[in-house]
């Protein structure tokens, strides 16, 4: 790796010289770590020109934010510091000299003197500034405050007075917008400059053995497979490998939740290749340009509807030969047409929310939504893709575009006729739409009655429909969309009868907690103590049977009414989440039935001093609901 760099590294220390060598290149592209990992070590096994019996010692320096000179000379004790624990090697009085302000302002360091070495002492044991190789490193991310032209008046000192031989690290490009880098300040330090070709395999290699081989076997193993679309995204991307460290730890919290969820669940584990590789490729576009700072909110809308953004939106009406001029000026691509274009020109693009909000750090990650929207995309019957969902994947872009007029119009009619015997879920209708209305309509249909005929579709499925928390994002429509007018109309019938189905699982819900708080109070303790308890933060108990909850509650153990008491107060802490206050007057009811209801309360009993704490919980919940 970078072979040739490093033998003109050592063709440099092995002579003798009075400047210095840059090694050049872009940010992030690992010069840093081919410094400490391949060049350091290569370093140290050549002998001075002067002295065959003396090896070269590396040090590396990072400048970044450093403020003063006498910053970079402490840096430049620290490094040498673990060599000078060995109380027979000193510092020569020519580095003693030039750090000697820096070794002042470490407050520990104690008498300065016994760090440097006197004529009484042998000069072998004297650490020589000719022995040394100092990497500079991020010189073009230095502070403000510290002038560069003092920094390299420092290093020329070195490299002339000193015969320390110096490696500089930077990207020039960023070098030569400080106002005081010049040509001629450079020709003055700067003997050679050296331009860093990483090599992105070699390096993908090495970054994911030193990481994860021992520690995560079973990711280590993947990411070798994905090695080809991994590198070739990152060779797309200026070879920057900050970048890719950052997708790998994302990526890593996102592999193994869903590889648990594969190993569980046999039906979900069908065509478990294909969804990984999904899931990889909008990961790794989406922490990339996360992190070179061009993915935020203001493109959220076009990375959502990427594959239905005015890149395929073609308004024929305009095509017109005779009313059409050609513009001498090529329009802009906008971002997610690069996008597009970056990770996704040969790929079927998949949009996840659960990754897109990890990534970004608007949510946590949670496995169970990403393997939502997986089973949304990734449609199977009895490990079978459905005929529906290959043909809707042969009409997608670009496969759509291979198709010869004749195969596109028969597809698109049959796509019709699975529509009418309501074989899709609610969240494709959009997409089924705009796959039959596309290009300005070229089948020529009515709208109006095709708008009709895809709402009866939706109710012929209504029997294969699951409810989608994320639905309206999904289906969301953007302003450039052909028809939306009549895709809108179309995406409010699915939200419609999804806000159903959810009403009907809630209500199947409240009907199994109900029945364990009925019948088997420990099981119903136990689901609700859940920090992901479905009902949580959704009010129930006005709406269950008040005189079965009060006729269970006598029936309960003193213990069971303890905890019952507890869960009551941690439901209604002091500040309520707005959606419980509804529950105010179930409170009001069963504190009114357990204070008057029971009979024999003055008697001093556990029964007696369970129901009166329950009621004081209830009294302490209710004084919290804001009037």
């Amino acid at each position: 790796m970078n072979d040739n760099l490093i033998k003109i590294i050592s063709q440099y220390l092995e002579i003798e010289t009075n400047y210095a060598v840059i090694i050049n290149g872009d940010y992030g592209i690992g010069k840093t770590h081919f410094f400490k990992q391949d060049l350091s070590q290569k370093i140290k096994e050549i002998s001075l020109p002067k002295n065959n019996e003396k090896k070269y010692t590396p040090i590396h320096i990072s400048l970044f934010g450093l403020k003063t000179l006498e910053e970079i000379q402490t840096a430049i004790f620290v490094e040498l510091y673990p060599i000078l624990k060995n109380k027979n090697v000193k510092l020569a009085a020519g580095i003693g000299k030039s750090i000697i302000r820096g070794i002042a302002q470490l407050n520990n360091a104690g008498d300065i003197d016994k760090y440097i070495g006197d004529i009484t002492q042998d000069p072998n044991d004297w650490l020589n500034y000719d022995e040394l190789v100092i990497c500079f490193d991020d010189l073009d991310r230095k502070s403000q405050t510290l002038d560069i032209r003092d920094i390299f008046g420092f290093i020329n000192s070195l490299v002339e007075n000193q015969g320390v031989k110096i490696l500089i690290i930077a990207n020039e490009e960023q070098l030569i917008k400080d106002e005081y880098y010049s040509s001629k300040l450079r020709e003055k330090v700067i003997g050679v400059s050296v331009m860093f070709a990483p090599d992105p395999s070699k390096i993908f290699d090495q970054i994911i053995s030193d990481r994860y081989e021992a520690r995560d076997t079973i990711y280590f193993k993947f990411l070798k497979t994905c090695k080809t679309e991994i590198v070739s995204v990152v060779e797309k991307n200026k070879n920057n490998l900050r970048n890719l460290i950052f997708f790998l730890e994302h990526f890593r919290t996102i592999f193994y939740p869903i590889e648990k969820e594969f190993q569980e669940d046999e039906q979900f584990s069908y065509y478990k290749e294909d969804k990984m590789l999904a899931i990889l490729n909008f990961s790794l576009a989406v922490a990339i340009e996360y992190k070179l700072g061009l993915l935020n909110s203001t493109n959220l809308e076009a990375i959502k509807n990427a594959n239905n953004n005015s890149l395929f939106s073609i308004d024929f009406s305009k095509l017109h030969a005779s009313s059409v001029k050609q513009s001498d000026e090529q329009k802009e691509p906008s971002y997610i047409e690069l996008f597009k274009e970056k990770y996704y020109s040969e790929k079927e693009y998949y949009f996840f929310k659960s990754i897109f909000d990890y990534i970004t750090g608007a949510k946590a990650f949670v496995s169970s939504d990403l393997k939502n929207e997986l089973s949304s995309y990734f449609i199977t019957e009895e490990g079978q893709i459905p005929k529906q969902e290959l043909l809707l994947r042969e009409l997608s872009y670009f496969d759509c575009l291979k198709l010869k007029n004749s195969a596109y119009r028969k597809k698109t009619f049959l796509l019709l006729s699975y529509l009418d015997n309501g074989l899709f879920q609610l969240n494709q209708y959009g997409t089924i739409f705009h796959f039959i209305t596309r290009f300005d309509n070229l089948l020529n249909l009515d709208l109006e009655n095709l708008k009709k005929r895809i709402k009866k579709g939706i109710r012929k499925g209504a029997s294969n429909y699951r409810y989608d928390n994320h639905l309206g994002f999904h289906m969301s429509v953007s302003q450039d969309t052909e028809f939306r007018e009549h895709l809108v109309e179309i995406v409010e019938y699915c939200l419609t009868i999804n806000e159903t189905l959810k009403n009907k699982n809630e209500e199947n819900t409240i009907n199994e907690y109900f029945d364990l708080f009925l019948n088997d109070f420990d099981r119903f303790e136990e689901k609700v103590r859940n920090k992901d308890d479905q009902l949580q933060f959704r009010p129930f108990w006005n709406l269950v049977d008040l005189t079965k909850v009060f006729r269970r509650i006598k029936g309960l153990e003193n213990d069971q009414i303890w905890k019952l008491g507890h869960y009551f107060s941690d439901r209604y802490r002091v500040k309520i989440f707005e959606r419980l206050y509804p529950e105010k007057e179930f409170i009001k009811n069963i504190l009114n039935l357990i204070d008057n209801g029971t009979k024999s309360r003055a008697k001093k009993n556990l029964k007696n001093a369970s129901l009166n704490y329950l009621s004081n919980s209830l009294s302490n919940s209710l004084k919290n609901f804001n009037e």
